[in-house]
């Protein structure tokens, strides 16, 4: 990659392809809610044990981040992208063939949804990579992507159950999911395959002079990597140099170096110990139970009311506007306000829930509905856009990567555990209600689980001030015995 590749050239391809792709992955992604009706009238089981194949489905694409970093970090950000197409792609089409609810589940619900996960992650690493000058802007326009597949995706799909059984919808849906693969093949890796050969070139030029074992070069490429996709060096002195190194423009630095950063991944592992932090995830996991919920089960709750499926699509298809306008507003919002953003974050999600609660009562019409979807979509869509600033209140800038990685396996649980204990419900009383009422509970418990958050991080803030004043006091009286004695 050359300069002119940083800002413009072929960044720009780039970006287009991860837009591309992440309005794909989004839409496929939320027609989980459409593929449980389709697939309770098929195969006659029970809401529960249906809602498991749609639930894996969705949260794998953040279950399997982890995965994909993996990937990424051995290989680059195009390889996991056309490996979880060519996943995503295949499942759905083999899906199609499947006789038996457990049969779509390996197909749909872990295949397809592990090609959800190993797409997703990387489609938006490599936009910040490409862009420097424009990073926050290209990585907003990227990210708007999901906003754009909530629209278009139910609509797309209604119209291909009112012209097609629901066999082919998954063949014409694997069809288009290829397309993933091939915008994928437009992210090359250019840099990371000249920064590999220069690693491999460095290790085996500085191989003798190490004082480490053999394995000092592969714990160095197994270590290092800053943004999970593109590999770093450690180095003791001279970060320029290293900088010229991956590049390519220079020679591989003095022997002796090299430093492993055991220390560092220790340092990045504290975030655990940090209670503001993990109360935080546990908030995430109940916010994303809840949102599960209404995803998965709001097409079958409309259809319970009596909305036709035609009408249905648009009423999921409604809350993609609400999504990118509500993200947009609330992150500006948010950092030009004097307000506390837990305030903010606490007051949107406590509104969600209350919607919530409400929907069983007075979203019964096709209006109401709608009207419904646009206030959930208008706060709960905007929450997310909040939780990078709440991670980084909790654990600072520096861990804000690993934090965040964290945030997104806890959002995966609470979407693979809640929409089945909702199903459950159903079963039980035979009504949606509750699974709205038990979405709506869920999230004000997480709202209370929230307020606890600033508290802890207020006094672990207030404990350090106390701690580094005491130390100051001791250093000063000190220094003033020693000047007296003098």
């Amino acid at each position: 990659m050359t300069k002119k590749d940083v800002d413009g050239g072929w960044a720009w391809v780039v970006l287009v392809a991860s837009y591309m792709n992440g309005f794909l992955l989004s839409g496929v992604c939320y027609m989980g809610g459409m593929f449980q009706v389709v697939l309770l009238e098929h195969f006659q089981q029970s809401v529960g044990l249906t809602a498991w194949v749609t639930s894996v489905y969705a949260s794998l694409m953040f279950l399997a981040g982890p995965l994909a970093s993996l990937i990424t970090s051995y290989f680059d950000c195009r390889t996991s992208v056309m490996l979880g197409g060519l996943l995503l792609a295949g499942g759905l089409a083999g899906s199609s063939f499947a006789t038996s609810l457990s049969v779509f589940f390996v197909f749909f619900g872990i295949i397809a949804g592990l090609g959800l996960g190993l797409t997703y992650t990387p489609c938006v690493v490599i936009v910040s990579y490409y862009f420097e000058k424009k990073r926050i802007f290209v990585t907003s326009v990227a990210l708007s992507a999901a906003g754009t597949g909530f629209l278009v995706a139910p609509l797309l799909f209604r119209y291909l159950l009112d012209n097609y059984a629901w066999r082919e919808c998954l063949i014409f849906l694997a069809a288009i999911c290829f397309h993933i693969t091939l915008f994928g093949a437009l992210m090359f890796p250019i840099h990371e395959r000249k920064r590999g050969r220069n690693l491999s070139k460095f290790c085996k030029q500085g191989r003798e002079g190490l004082s480490e074992d053999v394995n000092s070069c592969s714990l160095i490429k197994a270590n290092a990597s800053d943004d999970g996709n593109h590999p770093r060096v450690t180095f003791n002195e001279n970060i320029e140099q290293e900088s010229k190194f991956l590049r390519g423009d220079s020679e591989p630095p003095k022997k002796g170096t090299i430093t492993q950063s055991r220390g560092t991944t220790e340092s990045q592992l504290d975030i655990f110990k940090n209670l503001a932090f993990v109360v935080l995830c546990v908030n995430q996991i109940l916010v994303n139970a809840s949102c599960g919920i209404f995803n998965i089960h709001l097409a079958a709750f409309c259809e319970y009311y009596g909305t036709v499926p035609q009408k249905v699509a648009y009423v999921l298809s409604v809350n993609g506007p609400a999504n990118m306008v509500s993200r947009i507003l609330l992150g500006a919002f948010s950092h030009a306000s004097e307000q506390n953003v837990w305030i903010i974050y606490n007051g949107v999600l406590l509104t969600s829930g209350t919607i919530f609660c409400l929907m069983p009562l007075f979203a019964k019409t096709y209006v109401t509905q709608m009207i419904a979807v646009i206030l959930i979509g208008t706060y709960l869509g905007g929450s997310y856009a909040l939780t990078p600033i709440l991670t980084i209140e909790c654990v600072g800038v520096t861990r804000l990567a690993t934090a965040f990685g964290v945030t997104l396996i806890c959002a995966g649980l609470g979407l693979l555990v809640a929409p089945p204990l909702a199903g459950w419900f159903v079963d039980l009383t035979g009504s949606y209600d509750y699974s709205m009422y038990l979405a709506g509970g869920l999230m004000f418990l997480s709202v209370l689980v929230g307020f606890v958050v600033p508290q802890l991080i207020k006094s672990k803030n207030e404990y350090h001030i106390k701690t580094e004043y005491a130390v100051d006091v001791e250093t000063v009286d000190s220094g003033f015995e020693i000047g007296t004695s003098l």
